[in-house]
């Protein structure tokens, strides 16, 4: 035994507070290594949706993006009412779309894009009890979302093209783009309360859902407007639903689940 160990070892306890507190803390300190004073061990911190630097970036980014094009999404949100639910045909003298808008219209799609493939991470994440950030299927889901998208646009331009006048046709996938870009908007909240407080996932996917079908309904209700003639059209109008609103999003739902298997 070195003469730094018998020291401590011989060395009366000169308050109670340093007493042992445990016979631990007594083989411990007969060895010179007084446990209550060593503090804890130190542990690795573990990957998870909150410290991982490039997801938290890419969010970060469009939020800056989307903050320098603010001014073109004001104007872009100004004939929101008329875009999202409006069926007329007529354009306002005031109604100027230019390509700035359309950048900006761009951005939030995508951000819409990126914050579902967020979302849906989370729940198959929080389902398995699971947190560590799998870039590559966060690469896959996003590649999903994008394409439910794309499908969706194709679909809409062919749909109004047969069933409906060209006019008809650019409201209703303007109306489309409209809906995509406000999702963009108000998913970034949910998704990054989710990300910095797991623990809350489960509430704020609820809440994205909510919101997100509150949007979609509106886009619904403006086609309903759009496409409706008679009452024989309701059947196309369900045979619609069915074939490009509820469909795709289960196709989506279940190829998200099979990538997350993993966990």
């Amino acid at each position: 035994m070195d003469a730094d160990s018998l020291i401590v070892q011989l060395k009366p306890f000169s308050t109670f507070d340093e007493a042992p507190s445990s016979r631990e803390d007594m083989v411990l300190c007969s060895t010179g290594r007084v446990g209550y004073l060593q503090g804890k061990s130190l542990e690795p911190r573990g990957i998870s949706v909150a410290n991982d630097s490039p997801l938290l970036a890419v969010l970060f980014l469009f939020v800056v993006v989307v903050l320098f094009n603010y001014h073109h999404c004001r104007r872009m949100f100004k004939n929101i009412k008329e875009d999202l639910v409006g069926v007329r045909r007529r354009a306002n003298a005031f109604d100027d779309h230019t390509a700035n808008e359309l950048r900006a219209s761009f951005v939030l799609i995508l951000q819409m894009c990126v914050c579902q493939s967020l979302l849906l991470y989370y729940h198959f994440a929080a389902r398995a009890s699971a947190y560590e950030v799998m870039n590559r299927q966060l690469l896959m889901i996003f590649g999903l979302t994008a394409g439910l998208y794309l499908f969706q646009i194709v679909a809409y331009l062919v749909v109004g093209t047969v069933f409906a006048d060209s006019a008809s046709c650019k409201l209703w996938v303007r109306g489309y783009n409209v809906s995509a870009a406000i999702s963009g908007i108000v998913l970034i909240y949910p998704t990054f309360i989710a990300t910095f407080y797991p623990e809350t996932t489960n509430a704020m996917i609820i809440t994205a859902l909510i919101l997100f079908i509150l949007i979609k309904s509106l886009f619904v209700i403006k086609g309903m407007r759009i496409f409706y003639d008679k009452i024989y059209s309701l059947l196309y109008f369900i045979l619609y639903l069915c074939t490009l609103e509820i469909i795709p999003l289960i196709f989506v739902y279940s190829e998200v689940g099979l990538l997350c298997k993993c966990f």
